[in-house]
C-alpha cells in the first residue's frame, strides 16, 4: 500500500532571519524549531541539522559569514503536504524583513546536479535565476518566499550539499545527543543517539566498552558529515587508553 511507503526528503532553508535585528530568530534556530514541531506532530523521523558554509562577500547581507542549513526527514506524508506545512510555518515565523528560501530534495531528484550547484555556491556568488534552472532540471521543489527571492540560492545549495556530501558540513543537532555531556560509553552513545560512527585514527570503530569524553557536548562539539552520516574521530587520552577524546577539529 502506498500509505506504507516511507519517503525521505532533504529540506534546505536559508535567509529566514533579519541580520540587522539582534532579536530576530536565526535560520538555524527556526529550522530546529520547525523540525521539533513537525516531529511532535507525527510527520516522521528527523536526522540532525547541518550547517554548510557558502561563499562570503560584502555584496550580500550576511557578508563573510554566509551559511545555509539542512535536515533530513523520513516520512509517509506526501511532498505536497510537506511543502504546504513548511511554507505555512516559514511565513508565520520568519522575520518580516527576511528573504526566505525553501528547497526539498527527494530520491527522485537528480542529486549530483544539485550537489554541483551547492559546491559552486561555496566558491562563487550564484543567482536566483540559476537556482531556478537547476531546481527545475533536477526535479527539486523550491520556493522563494521573500521579495528579493535570493533565499532560494542557499536553500537549494543546502539540499545538494547535505544529500551529496559536504566535507565542510558540521552537525549542530543530532537526535539523542543534545543532552549528552562528559563521559559516556561508546556503546551507550550508539544505542541512545543517531551518532553511530566513533572512529580512531585508523577509521576503526571505538570499542563499545571504551569511554568517550564528549566535553560540553553540542554545539561546542561539531560532528562532521561523511557518507550521509555524522562522524567523530577520536584519540586516546595519554594517561588512560580506554578514554577517547575528540580530535581538535571537531570543536571548530
Amino acid at each position: 500500500m502506498t500509505s506504507d511507503i516511507t519517503e525521505w526528503f532533504v529540506i534546505g532553508l536559508d535567509d529566514t532571519s533579519d541580520n540587522t535585528d539582534e532579536e530576530s530568530q536565526t535560520t538555524q534556530d527556526l529550522l530546529m524549531t520547525m523540525s521539533t514541531q513537525l516531529s511532535e506532530d507525527g510527520w516522521g523521523l528527523f536526522e540532525g541539522l547541518t550547517v554548510h558554509p557558502l561563499f562570503g562577500s560584502n555584496k550580500i547581507q550576511s557578508g563573510s559569514s554566509n551559511s545555509c542549513y539542512a535536515v533530513k526527514l523520513w516520512t509517509t506524508r506526501s511532498a505536497l503536504d510537506l511543502e504546504d506545512e513548511l511554507v505555512l510555518q516559514i511565513r508565520s515565523t520568519a522575520s518580516s524583513n527576511s528573504d526566505p528560501g525553501l528547497a526539498m530534495l527527494s530520491r527522485h531528484s537528480d542529486m549530483p546536479h544539485i550537489l554541483a550547484f551547492g559546491r559552486r555556491t561555496q566558491t562563487e556568488l550564484m543567482r536566483s535565476d540559476w537556482a531556478q534552472t537547476f531546481s527545475t532540471e533536477a526535479n527539486v521543489t523550491m520556493r522563494s518566499l521573500g521579495v528579493k527571492r535570493n533565499g532560494c540560492i542557499g536553500a537549494l545549495a543546502a539540499c545538494g550539499l547535505r544529500a551529496g556530501g559536504d566535507e565542510l558540513a558540521r552537525f549542530r543537532t543530532i537526535p539523542g545527543l543534545e543532552d549528552m555531556r562528559g563521559h559516556h560509553r561508546a556503546g551507550d552513545i550508539r544505542d541512545k543517539t543517531q551518532l553511530q560512527h566513533l572512529l580512531n585514527a585508523d577509521d576503526e570503530e571505538i570499542d563499545m566498552d571504551d569511554t568517550i569524553d564528549l566535553g560540553d557536548g553540542l554545539p561546542a562539539l561539531k560532528p562532521h558529515l561523511e557518507s550521509h552520516e555524522p562522524v567523530i574521530r577520536l584519540h586516546q587520552d595519554p594517561s588512560n587508553r580506554r578514554l577517547w577524546i575528540p580530535d581538535p577539529i571537531f570543536f571548530r
